[in-house]
């Protein structure tokens, strides 16, 4: 997110907007990668049972592997993997993990091979159920308070417009015992200006719903945790194999396991960032349409983790209709930190960032519309185009 201490007014609320956004996602973002890892162990703890007859020597033959694998099950062991899907809330995935145990258990003869990947595949959509879960209430809340945010934003800059008084000159605020917008200069503490404020308007239920589940890319983010979850168990049964498991010693198998779900916990990780960034933007979208706004601009993050892309679009200005994700409108990317702040023509920006040089470690002065590549050159004036390329 970008570093308050470089931005204007509203850079700086829509800042904060997302430091808001990236410390609540750090809460769901726990509970996933604790449930992910419980998952693991589970499955593990499996994997173990079949190594116990062999225990004492360092990787299983070709034929201890087919003979631990083609071992029959009983069906009632399945009975444990019948209650796993009474934990599943989510409708759709209950009904496709009812429909793959089912199909398991009616076969005449059930192999440990075919009772592991049974529980991969269990496990994998546990996981995807969770995610739903958790993931909705995270991404409704995200597009509530966006949508609240866009508005302020949009009734506090009319008004600025109306009244003649501009980011630079004063600081808004509103007074919620009288219900007025008031701009405050930063030296004062008396109101030099006031104005009824508009009623702040939520969004509804159906609305809220419409963002969240609008496809952007190809697909929305219940979509894309299924197709994760999917990967993830097909990666699980993979090493189910008497090719995979021949030679292969208990500690690496389980080496094996953690490394898929690793870079499972990876892939949530960066679904939970992006989708949030998402559904928030969309919702700002939502508000500044409906309060009339009618341009944004983008603010990038001023140092050299930001992407090449958002280096290039940082400062520009487009149309509010015309905003598409991934193109001109966040998320740009995956794991995006750029931000959008609406853009009022009449506005008198002015006055300088505190940017930071992040070779030093000294700040400097940019003026307010100076972009990414401004910063980069200065930093380049002053140290030389290696030194800053190559970071």
């Amino acid at each position: 997110m970008a570093d308050k201490d470089k931005l204007s007014y509203w850079e700086l609320r829509s800042a904060l907007e997302e430091q808001k956004l990236f410390k609540r996602g750090d809460k769901y973002e726990r509970k996933v990668i604790n449930v992910y890892n419980q998952a693991r162990q589970y499955l593990t703890n499996a994997v173990d049972e079949l190594y116990k007859r062999y225990d004492g020597q360092t990787s299983l033959t070709e034929a201890q592997a087919k003979a631990a694998l083609n071992n029959t099950v009983p069906a009632a062991d399945l009975v444990a993997l019948q209650n796993v899907v009474k934990t599943i809330d989510d409708k759709e995935t209950k009904i496709k993990v009812q429909e793959y145990l089912d199909w398991v258990a009616a076969k005449s003869r059930i192999t440990k091979m075919e009772e592991l990947k049974a529980k991969a595949y269990i496990v994998a959509k546990r996981l995807a159920d969770v995610q739903l879960e958790q993931s909705t209430d995270y991404y409704v809340n995200a597009v509530k308070d966006a949508y609240a945010s866009a508005s302020r934003e949009a009734i506090i800059g009319n008004v600025q417009a109306k009244e003649g008084v501009y980011q630079g000159e004063t600081v808004p605020r509103v007074n919620h015992e009288t219900n007025q917008i008031e701009f405050v200069k930063p030296e004062e503490t008396t109101p030099i200006k006031a104005d009824n404020a508009d009623a702040f308007s939520e969004l509804s239920t159906k609305e809220v719903k419409q963002i969240l589940d609008t496809p952007w890319l190809g697909s929305n983010y219940s979509k894309r945790i299924w197709n994760d979850t999917d990967l993830l168990a097909k990666k699980l049964q993979e090493l189910f194999a008497v090719s995979e498991m021949t030679g292969m010693s208990q500690r690496e198998m389980a080496d094996k396991i953690a490394k898929e779900f690793n870079t499972g916990i990876g892939v949530a990780r960066r679904l939970i960032r992006t989708e949030a960034n998402h559904v928030h933007n969309q919702a700002k979208l939502a508000g500044w349409k409906a309060h009339g706004v009618e341009k944004y601009s983008l603010v990038a993050v001023l140092d050299f983790r930001t992407s090449q892309k958002c280096r290039d679009i940082d400062g520009k200005v487009f149309d509010v209709d015309k905003a598409v994700v991934n193109v001109n409108f966040p998320p740009l990317h995956p794991w995006c930190r750029t931000v959008a702040v609406a853009w009022f023509s009449y506005a008198k920006y002015g006055g300088n960032r505190t940017a930071n040089d992040p070779i030093t470690g000294e700040t400097f002065k940019l003026n307010t519309d100076d972009t990414y590549r401004d910063w980069e050159q200065m930093l380049i004036d002053k140290h030389g185009k290696k030194a800053v390329t190559r970071k």
